[in-house]
């Protein structure tokens, strides 16, 4: 990619993540076109043959690469170790790891490509996750559906694998040790039943450049089950230095964007949807303290939700992800935003039985996101508004859609957009 180095020298971080935004809203739209083609080519081939529906042959078992107790030790322990003596020189100092503990949702890598030192395309990762059906994640309290915070995490991990596998850290200066993820989308084919199944990742490195002090690295990605693909979507990487972080303004840059909840009318015009048991005994994906609605509020005047939580210094998750390296999972955020539009869902429909019911994040967008900034251990409170821009009443079942923003201690520092919702009889 060619840059002007003269002009990101003197914008700083910020024009090379403009630059960025460009490129992935091309590559979107070239990936939503091939993905529109692929399937017109399998219907009229259906259409050939009897409408039968075309199998997918999954992939044949194969030995590891690298098991579960070697990316335990990429986690949290020794880069060596999972990666080879080559790597040795990443434990004597802060390096990027993966999320550990119950956050490492990958089992094993069983094909891996790309020539070592060289983080550039073409370069290619295979994983696999298998889930229990009694998976931590499973018992939690929610919709009825695996977490859009855990499908996210499936998706991601072995971006993060592949680049360090490439030896990204070997050669970009040793003080960019911060990997974080920057944007992204998904689109959704109708999610099957996973428990009890293993959950195949394929991933490829599409896109890398460095300039300014900044490295920055692009993925594509999809999930499959049972060689049917339910999950694919692209999504862009950076390695950071500490000071660069540290000077993060959000979204908004000098323009900060005011928060609904400021507005002195809230308590007048907005209805409790939920309150979180304070210091009662809480899921791990309970992230919300309190949440509010207005049912014709908001930037489409279809309705607002509003959500906040006051942060403690020993969060869980600041332990799992990561290590060296505390900082709040973004996928974590959106799951917050997740299950609020799922109260507001259940509020608006009480007809719904969610023992009777499957939860799907299909839709005719993708769901995308976009962070710039981040929640640490010294944050202290996070809150969200949830801007529904469609709720379907005519169906069977209800849809809604809705676009949403995330804000840590004032700071905007998370976009969501489509994020959709539509509930389907279950199969079970």
């Amino acid at each position: 990619m060619n840059m002007n180095q003269a002009e990101i020298t003197e914008r700083g971080p910020g024009r090379m993540l403009e630059i960025l935004d460009e490129v992935m809203a091309q590559s979107s739209a070239l990936h939503h076109s091939l993905l529109e083609n692929q399937a017109a080519m399998l219907a009229a081939l259906s259409v050939l043959n009897g409408n039968a529906p075309l199998p997918q042959a999954p992939l044949p078992e194969q030995a590891p690469l690298f098991t579960r107790r070697q990316l335990e030790e990429f986690a949290s322990g020794s880069v060596a170790a999972c990666f080879g003596p080559d790597y040795a020189i990443l434990d004597q100092r802060k390096t990027p790891r993966i999320p550990n503990g119950r956050l490492l949702l990958i089992d094993r890598v069983v094909a891996i490509s790309g020539e070592r030192r060289n983080p550039q395309p073409p370069a290619a990762i295979t994983s696999q996750v298998d889930i229990p059906a009694d998976a931590w994640y499973l018992r939690e309290e929610g919709y009825p559906q695996v977490p859009l915070a855990v499908l996210m995490e499936m998706a991601l991990q072995p971006c993060g694998i592949l680049s360090a596998y490439l030896g990204t850290s070997l050669v970009i200066p040793p003080e960019n040790n911060l990997f974080r993820n920057l944007d992204g989308n998904l689109r959704f084919a109708d999610l099957p039943d996973l428990r009890g199944k293993t959950v195949t990742n394929t991933a490829q490195l599409t896109r890398a450049f460095s300039s300014g002090g900044l490295t920055i690295q692009a993925y594509s990605f999809a999930l499959s089950v049972d060689g049917q693909t339910f999950l694919s979507g692209e999504s862009s990487f950076g390695y950071f230095t500490p000071a660069t972080m540290e000077k993060q303004s959000g979204l908004d840059g000098q323009e900060k964007r005011a928060m609904l909840i400021e507005n002195t009318d809230v308590p007048l015009t907005f209805r409790p949807l939920g309150t979180s048991t304070v210091g009662g005994e809480r899921g791990l994906l309970d992230l919300v303290d309190q949440t509010w609605f207005d049912p014709a509020g908001g930037r489409f005047a279809k309705g607002v939700i509003l959500g906040q939580k006051d942060l403690q210094a020993d969060e869980w998750f600041y332990s799992n992800h990561f290590y060296q390296d505390p900082v709040m999972p973004g996928s974590l955020g959106v799951e917050a935003i997740a299950r609020s539009l799922w109260k507001y869902l259940r509020r608006e429909f009480p007809q719904i039985d969610p023992a009777a019911t499957r939860l799907s994040f299909a839709g005719n967008e993708a769901l995308s996101w976009k962070y710039r900034g981040q929640v640490l251990p010294r944050n202290q409170r996070t809150y969200f508004e949830i801007h529904i821009k469609d709720i379907d009443r005519s169906g069977p079942t209800p849809v809604i859609r809705a676009d949403a923003d995330f804000w840590v201690d004032g700071l905007r520092i998370y976009a969501i957009e489509n994020l959709n919702m539509t509930l389907k009889e279950s199969s079970k």
